[in-house]
């Protein structure tokens, strides 16, 4: 069985019409919430699933929710649209996803970084390795269903 998740939506800025979308007022984002399990706790919230992130990516506050020390980890760099870039720390945690019937719960590579992150991001590593993923736009949902890489239950 595959996860599926439809795309919640998301308000254009004032409001104003969308013009690739016709004068749609909203735009439909792949956003789902994921749980992130680490030695001493557990966050879960909204991340956007996201097919040109190379590395799934937390905020930082989420390793010190989960009980994570970072003072030692495994160092890499990112950047978004732009130039600029942020420091990045990996650890290893539990990610969980779950729509409502299908839950996944797998062990992760992930990257934690002060960036101004407006969600997590569910990126190549740590994520979409372990997914077949269908993007629907017409029905605004995605499909994702275990691949042979997928390590978890």
């Amino acid at each position: 069985m595959a996860l599926v998740f439809s795309y919640p939506t998301y308000a254009s800025p004032g409001g104003r019409p969308v013009w690739p979308l016709h004068g749609r007022a909203d735009r439909p984002r792949p956003v789902f919430n994921v749980t992130v399990i680490g030695p001493g706790g557990v966050w879960g919230g909204p991340a956007l699933l996201d097919t040109g992130a190379d590395d799934t990516v937390f905020p930082d506050f989420v390793a010190a929710n989960v009980g994570l020390d970072l003072s030692a980890a495994p160092t890499g760099a990112a950047s978004g649209v732009g130039t600029v870039g942020y420091p990045i720390r990996y650890a290893e945690v539990r990610l969980r996803v779950l729509d409502g019937t299908e839950l996944r719960e797998w062990p992760a590579r992930v990257g934690f970084t002060a960036a101004p992150l407006k969600r997590a991001l569910l990126g190549y590593a740590g994520f979409l390795q372990f997914f077949t993923a269908a993007f629907d736009g017409e029905r605004e949902r995605v499909e994702l269903a275990v691949n042979g890489r997928y390590p978890g239950t």
